[in-house]
């Protein structure tokens, strides 16, 4: 099955390379041909880095790079690979310091993200000899800011979903008991789902990671309600609303019961989205799951920095205790001692009963 789209990553990408495969306007001829080689080597796999994944980029990503390479040629105002050391650094430090801002006038959140296409790019203007010096060896891509998005504890999650309409009440509780990517989500159908919706098959073909098969705790009422409502079969998509409709009702929801203050994670409630949903659902997963591989599994997480991130956060980074320092094989033998003792106490506690069942007796002879 092919995985769904529900951002039109592909149209847009399509839409924009036919309208601009000879030429991108409002930048120079020299830099649109750098950019569009580029993009198109991006397309098909072409002189990618050593440490990518090899193979095409994603539609998503196409669409990633093509702004940010837009970007640079139309604020750095020169020939993209004549670009100095210095330049660039000035550049970012600019970025971050607020004094380059976007075109809303408001300052850039994400200059790491910046920072890593760059490199990308500057790699591929050195992979194709078009350059030879490493310009980008000390830029750095951590701002050292954490992501911010709406935090909400379990029972106000429960409280919002509880609100929404029936629709919206079941995707709200899929996505929580699920923790799925939204376009992971958007791609699965009812075929999906088994044992009376209690199972979900989240499909290699169109996972970002990996294909995995979850238990449902959480949502499988609400889904089986949502089913038979709207009559949907097999082959029928469990969402009915498209991202930027659900989006919409999501931030009216979380603004009405919760106001347009701040969030413990930094992000406003009243900017709450379908992806903030996946974020508490790593929270919710993170303080019951036994260990990290079977929480890693659920979530499509293919390494262990994103456990860590949602430890940090709740600050669970550090829950040893006493009990945790006893290894397997002493709690075997701990347990085997305090056998023996419990059977040697009802040993004593019959013996006993049977000594003062003896001095009663010899009371009641003493007293006659």
């Amino acid at each position: 099955m092919l995985k769904r789209d529900p951002y039109s990553h592909a149209d847009r990408w399509e839409k924009w390379r036919e309208e601009n495969q000879n030429g991108i306007k409002g930048i120079s001829k020299h830099n649109s041909d750098l950019a569009l080689s580029f993009l198109f080597d991006m397309e098909i796999g072409k002189n990618i880095s050593p440490r990518s994944k090899k193979g095409e980029r994603s539609f998503t990503r196409l669409n990633d790079l093509r702004g940010k390479i837009l970007f640079f040629a139309e604020r750095l105002t020169k020939d993209l690979d004549k670009i100095t050391k210095d330049e660039i650094h000035d550049f970012f430090h600019e970025m971050r310091k607020s004094k380059i801002l976007r075109k809303d006038g408001k300052p850039f959140l994400s200059v790491g993200d910046f920072v890593r296409d760059f490199k990308a790019f500057w790699g591929w203007l050195r992979r194709t000899a078009r350059v030879d010096e490493d310009i980008t060896m000390d830029l750095r891509r951590s701002d050292g800011r954490k992501p911010a998005w709406v935090f909400l504890t379990e029972e106000e999650f429960k409280t919002l979903a509880n609100q929404a309409n029936s629709d919206y009440r079941a995707l709200m509780w899929f996505m929580y008991d699920t923790g799925m990517r939204v376009t992971e989500a958007y791609s699965i159908r009812i075929s999906d789902f088994s044992n009376d919706f209690t199972r979900l098959a989240i499909r290699k073909e169109y996972s970002k990671t990996f294909g995995r098969t979850i238990n449902l705790k959480l949502c499988s009422n609400f889904i089986r309600e949502l089913v038979k409502h709207h009559n949907l079969g097999p082959n029928d998509f469990i969402f009915i609303k498209k991202p930027a409709t659900f989006n919409k009702y999501l931030r009216t929801l979380a603004a009405k019961t919760f106001g347009d203050g701040e969030s413990p994670a930094r992000k406003p409630y009243n900017k709450m989205r379908l992806y903030d949903i996946r974020h508490n659902a790593s929270c919710y997963w993170l303080k019951r799951y036994p260990t990290r591989q079977g929480l890693m599994y659920r979530m499509g997480w293919s390494r262990e920095k994103m456990v860590m991130y949602y430890s940090e956060f709740l600050g669970l980074a550090d829950q040893i205790d006493d009990d945790d320092m006893v290894t397997k094989e002493n709690k075997t033998k701990y347990e085997k001692r305090i056998e023996i003792l419990e059977r040697g106490k009802e040993e004593t506690n019959e013996l006993i009963k049977e000594l003062m069942r003896k001095v009663l007796a010899l009371q009641s002879i003493l007293a006659n």
